[in-house]
């Protein structure tokens, strides 16, 4: 499950990354010049924490992410509700939602992934309800989030090469980073929940050349 949730957070956080820098690279930035570059760095933590009382579970995650310069920053929170059946599991509802933040408002240790933290931080939720013909949305609240990690584990690092080519031009991509699992505290509307996560940062950086 841990290495589920740290592979999900650094996918996230590399596709947003380089999905903004292809984007930056576009349009006007090619035609003015055969060659562009761009890098853009990023950090992410996110937790999930998971309680079932009898049959019935709650599956509770925040997930916080800053590109820089320019990109996505965001924190997210998703809450699930649903029901452990003989064969596997049967939706009840969830809430979902995410919110701008400042690159401030997520502090964290670069270096050696050793703790990060989200400030308070109030995140509009959409509430959805679910039934057997399907999940329909039942309206939408303020959730006031807030969250601390400490790194724990060893620290995974990881090195990615890309190349592809489009309308005449040739794009290289070449990213890297590391991650390490997390212990974290979520804390949603003054309710303290112990949750697993983990922690990733970044770095992406994209060359167009346009013959």
């Amino acid at each position: 499950m841990r290495v589920v949730q740290r592979t999900i957070q650094r996918t996230a956080a590399a596709v947003a990354a380089g999905a903004l820098a292809f984007a930056r690279l576009g349009g006007n930035a090619l035609a003015a010049s055969p060659v562009a570059h761009d890098q853009i760095t990023s950090t992410g933590a996110g937790a999930a924490n998971n309680v079932c009382v009898g049959a019935v579970c709650t599956a509770t995650s925040v997930f916080a992410i800053v590109n820089s310069p320019g990109g996505p920053t965001q924190a997210c929170l998703d809450i699930t509700r649903y029901e452990q059946v003989a064969t596997g599991f049967v939706p009840l509802g969830y809430e979902t939602g995410c919110a701008p933040i400042a690159e401030s408002a997520l502090s964290f240790d670069t270096r050696g992934l050793s703790s990060a933290a989200l400030s308070s931080t109030e995140i509009t939720v959409q509430a959805f309800t679910c039934d057997a013909s399907g999940c329909s949305p039942t309206g939408t609240r303020t959730a006031l989030v807030s969250a601390t990690y400490t790194g724990i584990g060893e620290v995974d690092t990881f090195r990615s090469n890309s190349k592809s080519s489009f309308r005449g031009c040739t794009m290289y991509f070449v990213g890297k980073g590391s991650s390490r699992e997390a212990a974290a505290t979520l804390t949603i509307d003054g309710r303290s929940l112990e949750a697993l996560g983990s922690l990733s940062t970044s770095s992406q950086k994209i060359k167009v050349i346009c013959h």
